[in-house]
């Protein structure tokens, strides 16, 4: 394994020197595999990578029916488009609640990568009447985010809400999880990946970073001997 973490190191280092010159077109170059590395993917089954949704990949805020002000976008330039605007009929007594929608960047780019090399699974604490159509979204027809779980299945507590692992695959060694909040991955700690919470910036470049990491991992046996020294 270590010799592949060490190709995919040097291709995230040669990666970000073409960002000080190019960042505005990234190209992220996967090194070519080895017979060896061919032969230990064989190996090594195919791993599940679950992502959290809201201040990971998009950030949302929605008009308030009550008071008619928008939430949740204090941080987000008047200036600023969103990349979505939707009406979404969240309880049925309700008006409809307009939602805008801003994806994290690179948010494509990164889905298109990591659905080559992982299962995708969505796992969101929001509600589902909002997070399925932000998650149809962001499949745009690719159908790599067919497996989700919503605040249905997570676990609320006083101070926090978590998510259960164990639902989405019994086999731990084989699943890591994306995720923004700790909370959320408070029993798992070492099938987490953290992210840093994204409200809006266009010079973002998280997602971007995760790739060469993202590509090496595939090649362990067991996540949580490479997540569990963090």
């Amino acid at each position: 394994d270590l010799g592949d973490y060490v190709r995919q190191f040097i291709a995230f280092l040669a990666s970000k020197f073409r960002l000080m010159f190019h960042s505005e077109v990234f190209v992220y170059r996967e090194a070519p595999l080895s017979k060896e590395s061919q032969q230990q993917l064989e190996l090594v089954e195919r791993k599940t990578l679950i992502l959290d949704l809201d201040e990971t990949l998009v950030h949302s805020c929605y008009m308030d029916p009550e008071t008619q002000t928008v939430v949740g976008c204090s941080f987000v330039p008047t200036s600023a488009k969103p990349d979505y605007v939707m009406n979404i009929q969240i309880l049925s007594d309700l008006n409809p609640i307009q939602f805008q929608v801003y994806k994290r960047p690179h948010v494509d780019y990164f889905l298109d990568y990591v659905g080559k090399w992982y299962d995708l699974v969505i796992y969101t604490a929001s509600m589902e009447a909002y997070a399925s159509l932000v998650v149809d979204k962001l499949d745009a027809g690719r159908g790599i985010l067919q497996r989700r779980f919503y605040r249905q299945h997570c676990i609320s507590s006083t101070n926090f809400i978590s998510k259960n692992l164990h639902i989405v695959n019994r086999d731990l060694s084989k699943v890591l999880i994306i995720d923004n909040s700790p909370g959320a991955y408070r029993d798992f700690p070492q099938n987490a990946l953290p992210i840093k919470t994204y409200i809006y910036d266009p010079k973002d470049e998280e997602l971007l970073n995760l790739l060469p990491f993202l590509d090496a991992l595939r090649f362990t046996n067991d996540v949580r001997s490479i997540l569990g020294r963090r």
